[in-house]
C-alpha cells in the first residue's frame, strides 16, 4: 500500500497592523502637526549629537557648544539618554537652542573633538511611528485617556506619570498602564487616565509641537483613547495585579 501524502496546509499571513515602536528612534525628533507653524521653527532650532563620551556631564558639553562659539543662554535645553541603573550618558541626544541661527552654528561643529572623542552633529530625522501619524480628532466627550507609543522599553510607570504630570496635570491613582510581553518586557505603548478631560487635552495638544513630550529622550505619539479597560490578568510593571492593586473603582 502507498504511504498517505500529508496535506500541506496554507498558513495565512499574519497582519502586519500590529503597534509598532519605532526602533530609529534614537536619531529621532516628534512629529511636526501639519497644521502647525511653530513645529518647523522648532525643528530648525534643534540638532542630533551622537558621540558623546560617556564619562561626560551636561556641563562638559554646554561648555562644548559655548567654545565653539554659541552662547550659554542659546542653549535651551539638553535631552540626552541615559542609562537607567547607572544615569550615565548613553553617547547620544538632542540638544535644542533659541534660534536657528545657533543650531546652524552648531552644525558647524560637527566632527570636533570632546574628551578625546569626535563628535556627529546632524539635523534631527522623523521617526516612522510619527511620520505616520494623521491629524489628531476632535476630543471625544469627557474623554480623560490618552494612548501612547514610541515608549523606551526600559522605562517605568513612574517615570512616565512623571513627565505627563508635570507637564499636562493630575493623574488619577493607577492611570499608567504599560502593557509588557510574556518575558515582562515592554510594548512601548500605554494608556494613561488623567483627573480631567483638559489634562488628556493637554497632552494632545502638547504631542504636536517636536519634543512636546518625551520620555527618557524619545518623543511620543499620543492620541485620545475611549473605551480602553483594563482586563482582569493586566499586571503592573512590578508583576502585582492591577485590579487587586488599585480596586475596580473605575472598571
Amino acid at each position: 500500500a502507498k504511504p498517505k501524502r500529508k496535506r500541506q496546509r496554507k498558513r495565512k499571513k499574519k497582519s502586519s497592523a500590529t503597534e509598532d515602536n519605532a526602533t530609529d528612534g534614537e536619531h529621532a525628533t516628534t512629529h511636526k502637526h501639519s497644521s502647525s507653524n511653530s513645529g518647523e521653527d522648532d525643528i530648525s532650532s534643534t540638532v542630533y549629537v551622537k558621540g558623546f563620551p560617556f564619562d561626560a556631564t551636561e556641563d562638559d558639553i554646554r561648555e562644548f557648544f559655548t567654545n565653539g562659539g554659541i552662547p550659554e543662554s542659546e542653549i535651551m535645553e539638553m535631552r540626552l539618554a541615559r542609562w537607567q541603573d547607572s544615569g550615565r550618558l548613553r553617547g547620544y541626544g538632542h540638544i535644542a537652542f533659541k534660534t536657528s541661527n545657533s543650531a546652524s552654528k552648531a552644525l558647524e561643529l560637527n566632527g570636533k573633538y570632546l574628551n578625546k572623542r569626535y563628535l556627529i552633529i546632524e539635523k534631527p530625522n522623523l521617526p516612522k511611528v510619527l511620520q505616520q501619524q494623521q491629524e489628531h480628532r476632535v476630543q471625544p466627550d469627557g474623554c480623560k485617556t490618552i494612548f501612547i507609543k514610541n515608549l523606551p522599553y526600559d522605562c517605568t510607570e513612574a517615570e512616565v506619570l512623571d513627565v505627563l504630570e508635570d507637564k499636562c496635570g493630575k493623574i488619577l491613582d493607577g492611570g499608567v498602564r504599560l502593557p509588557q510581553n510574556a518575558s515582562r518586557q515592554l510594548k512601548g505603548f500605554g494608556y494613561v487616565e488623567f483627573k480631567n478631560p483638559e489634562g488628556a487635552a493637554s497632552a494632545v495638544e502638547l504631542a504636536k509641537k517636536p519634543f512636546g513630550l518625551c520620555v527618557k529622550g524619545r518623543p511620543l505619539f499620543v492620541d485620545y483613547e475611549e473605551n480602553n479597560r483594563a482586563k482582569g490578568s493586566f499586571r503592573t510593571t512590578d508583576g502585582q495585579l492591577w485590579r487587586k492593586k488599585y480596586g475596580n473603582q473605575r472598571y
